[in-house]
């Protein structure tokens, strides 16, 4: 098991995080047993780093996508008339949860980066459950934590997130990694299985990234050109060439090839 000495009487900082996690959280994290209590764990440590106004945790089965539990107030789903069924099955075509059940690893992501707001707004999940709660944006940490098993922790707010505190969070998603690789409840885990694990993620120029230079990187990878990308996000194709320097530099490629399809 990892040792955390060094942290005690003292926090583990983030830029931008509105404040740090206690030693206390961490420990819980490593020592607590059942994938719902890791769960809540973990949901508990993610409201230490993050600003929000909603906070949920999602357990879903990577292999039949199903979600085999949900983190939410539940007297807010009795009192909106939400069944928990109903909201299961929604939760399955999130279109966060798509985006990381397609990729199959462990990250840390913003809504509106990824997923188009004329889209999102189409959704059931949107319309029944985060547009009620005044959820306009979603910062998600999606952890593998078993060959078969993925945890969806999200902070939704009704603004959205700052580069820092998005770096904030991608912070936590790493530190996460490391705790449940360290986790004596699965041993039998192989590193390869867990996605980024701490060594792993601090090598991860993915992480490098600021969030402009995420967003831009994720337009790449559709296809589009500069020109179409500094229309969608409202800035000079001079501007997005700026960023895909850094993006490249950043990842020491040296092709638009490269950089779209880097993991």
């Amino acid at each position: 098991m990892i040792q955390y000495v060094p942290l005690i009487r003292q926090k583990i900082l983030f830029p931008m995080a509105k404040q740090g996690l206690t030693l206390e959280s961490l420990e819980r994290i490593i020592s607590v047993t059942g994938r719902h209590q890791l769960a809540e764990a973990s949901l508990a440590a993610l409201r230490e780093v993050a600003a929000g106004d909603h906070f949920s945790a999602i357990l879903l089965n990577r292999q039949d996508h199903k979600v085999e539990d949900f983190l939410l107030n539940q007297n807010w789903l009795a009192s909106n008339g939400l069944p928990w069924n109903a909201a299961r099955h929604g939760l399955t075509d999130h279109p966060l949860a798509q985006i990381v059940l397609s990729q199959q690893r462990s990250m840390a992501l913003v809504r509106s980066s990824v997923v188009a707001d004329s889209a999102w707004r189409k959704t059931w999940i949107y319309n029944e459950v985060e547009r009620p709660m005044g959820v306009e944006e979603i910062a998600s940490v999606c952890q593998i934590t078993a060959s078969n098993q993925l945890l969806i922790l999200t902070c939704g707010r009704s603004r959205g997130f700052s580069d820092g505190e998005f770096a904030s969070i991608q912070s936590f998603q790493r530190v996460l990694s490391g705790l449940v690789a360290s986790r004596v409840a699965i041993p039998q885990l192989q590193r390869s299985q867990l996605g980024e694990t701490t060594a792993v993620v601090a090598e991860n120029r993915l992480y490098t990234l600021t969030r402009r230079e995420y967003e831009i990187l994720q337009w790449v990878r559709e296809g589009k050109r500069d020109p179409e990308i500094g229309t969608i996000l409202g800035i000079s194709f001079r501007t997005v060439n700026h960023h895909l320097a850094s993006i490249y530099r950043k990842l020491n490629v040296e092709t638009r090839t490269a950089a779209a399809v880097f993991q």
